[in-house]
């Protein structure tokens, strides 16, 4: 029996998915429901530095968008339909998936998580990494992936 369930939101096209079935198993289980965010931090090396200076590491955060809204948005919805409690986690990292499976998942005593499964190339996957695969990796709980609608 799950007792607290994490939904993995991002701005994708299995956001819509990943929140109706994390709404639909807390209401089942009557579970908490922990909606989380992951904005991708870019960690950029200078490579040529001149002699007798530290390197310099600059991070970029994603600055594209916000989930604020949606995310309250989607707390509202869980609640009115019936989801006892919802909380809302919002974070950056370099690696957005082993951050849900090894930091936020064991630390916010999470036991299922639901995440999207994108349709990435082969080639897209090797370059950009798959977060979904770095959650099945390196979760220690029950992991659901859920697939979003393909476009016509």
């Amino acid at each position: 029996m799950y007792k607290n369930i994490l939904a993995a939101i991002d701005n994708g096209p299995c956001m819509t998915p990943v929140s109706q079935h994390a709404i639909a198993h807390a209401i089942a289980f009557n579970a908490k429901l922990t909606l989380c965010h992951i904005k991708k931090n870019t960690i950029i090396y200078k490579t040529m530095m001149p002699v007798g200076r530290s390197p310099i590491t600059h991070i970029l955060t994603d600055q594209s968008y916000s989930m604020d809204e949606t995310l309250e948005s989607l707390k509202k919805r869980a609640l009115d339909m019936g989801v006892k409690e919802v909380e809302i986690v919002q974070t950056y990292s370099s690696s957005p998936g082993i951050a849900l499976a090894d930091v936020i998942a064991p630390g916010f005593g999470i036991d299922l998580i639901l995440c999207g499964r994108s349709d990435k190339t082969s080639l897209n996957r090797f370059l950009l990494g798959s977060v979904s695969s770095n959650i099945i990796n390196y979760a220690k709980c029950d992991v659901t992936l859920i697939r979003g609608k393909k476009e016509e």
